[in-house]
């Protein structure tokens, strides 16, 4: 049992701008704050994502954290990743058209197979504990230009007659579902978590392409390994498993 695992739940600072939610929240638990506290701002100056890339805060968008002090480590706290893409999938369901929406190992939101989600973990270890910030950025009103990748918002997604929803409005149905997801890994384990993620995740079982720091590997999209791992099914039957990556969809 992790703490934390429930409560807290109406615990959010808001702000109207700020460097970055992830780093507010590391300050926050260096001031002795130890959470379960979800720190947003309406406009994010020096958001990042995975590996350091720049997250645009543009307003208008959603831009969270969650702090958490856990009694598990590293390893297991990445658990956490995939109950937060969990959570921004229920939230942005019923603003898009039915069915729209699937998860890509490690942590990208897809709407028609374009990203519209991005979380990074972090850990430090403080006087407290353990503690984990769960960032997540959604693109709700507006989508960058010149990303490297295929990228949309939910209100491109919304389906005719219906209004966009607001980034506050999908931040409260995210924060919920997250705490109900964070009590079924606490009480549970990964393996409910593994289970909902892999049955919206795209590319189950089709061929993938994963670049890592210094090879590329190419093979079929097996499944997850019980820590949350890619499980990549090479030419010769042999499972290999990844750890981090970016993957393409062969």
């Amino acid at each position: 049992m992790k703490p934390n695992a429930s409560g807290g739940r109406d615990n959010v600072r808001l702000y109207d701008t700020i460097d970055s939610t992830n780093d507010e929240a590391r300050r926050l638990s260096e001031g002795g704050e130890t959470g379960p506290l979800w720190v947003r701002s309406l406009e994010q100056t020096k958001g990042r994502g995975r590996r350091g890339r720049t997250w645009l805060g543009e307003p208008g968008n959603l831009f969270t954290t969650g702090l958490f002090t856990l009694t598990c480590g590293p390893a297991e706290a990445a658990n956490l990743s995939f109950v937060a893409a969990l959570a921004v999938a229920e939230a942005i369901d019923p603003q898009v058209t039915q069915g729209a929406v699937s998860l890509k190992w490690p942590n990208d939101v897809l709407i028609e197979g374009k990203k519209t989600s991005g979380i990074l973990l972090e850990s430090w270890q403080g006087q407290a504990g353990f503690h984990l910030a769960v960032g997540i950025g959604v693109n709700v009103r507006t989508r960058p230009d010149g990303i490297d990748q295929p990228i949309t918002c939910v209100a491109d997604h919304v389906p005719l007659g219906h209004l966009p929803v607001s980034a506050e409005i999908l931040f409260e149905t995210l924060r919920g579902r997250f705490h109900d997801w964070f009590d079924i890994w606490a009480q549970r384990g990964f393996g409910p978590i593994a289970q909902a993620w892999l049955a919206r995740a795209s590319g189950v079982g089709q061929p993938i392409i994963v670049r890592l720091p210094h090879e590329t590997l190419e093979g079929r999209f097996y499944g997850l390994a019980p820590n949350g791992t890619l499980q990549l099914e090479q030419a010769d039957g042999t499972i290999y498993e990844v750890t981090a990556g970016d993957v393409f969809f062969g």
